[in-house]
């Protein structure tokens, strides 16, 4: 988008352009804020998205997602260890599908190996110890990247959130004179 602004030499025609230009900076800043804030969002949503298609519906609650008008950031998290342990993966079963930013986790950290581990459960499909708890045997669970898969969907798709944000509050400023 090109645009002509002509600027006479007098005291008006020069306020008018300043105050075009600074249109323009605020209207180009709105944008930018906005994008941000709309594609965390839609993260959020991709996020949410690919939880349920892992059939994780129980602690969707605790996925949560912030915008930052001040630093101009956007940030989707959760504190909830499930949703952490699914992302990421545990046992020998996330250690032969790990995520791929690994970090510092661990698999398999108490060395169960292929044996896995038993852990109570509420579920009435678990199987009754001594002590009259239920319990449920588990070789660990692949990571299932429902954070790491919505932030590479919304890499690919920043700039048409920038795009159509800034031509929704930039673009119109300037129908006269433009080339």
């Amino acid at each position: 988008m090109k645009t002509t602004v002509t600027v006479e030499l007098s005291q008006k025609s020069l306020e008018d352009a300043k105050r075009l230009i600074q249109s323009y900076i605020d209207n180009y800043e709105k944008g930018i804020c906005d994008s941000v804030r709309l594609a965390t969002e839609a993260m959020y949503n991709k996020v949410l998205q690919k939880c349920y298609e892992n059939g994780i519906h129980n602690h969707t609650d605790a996925i949560h997602w912030d915008y930052d008008e001040g630093t101009r950031t956007g940030k989707v998290w959760t504190n909830d260890y499930v949703l952490m342990f699914n992302e990421m993966g545990t046992g020998v079963v996330g250690r032969e599908n790990p995520h791929p930013m690994l970090g510092d986790w661990k698999y398999d950290v108490n060395q169960h190996g292929e044996k896995g581990w038993w852990y109570p459960t509420d579920s009435p499909m678990g199987i009754m110890g001594k002590d009259g708890v239920a319990r449920m045997w588990t070789k660990g669970l692949p990571s299932r990247r429902m954070f790491y898969d919505a932030y590479c969907e919304i890499v690919d798709e920043i700039g048409d959130y920038v795009e159509v944000q800034l031509q929704k509050n930039v673009g119109n400023l300037y129908s006269k004179g433009s080339d």
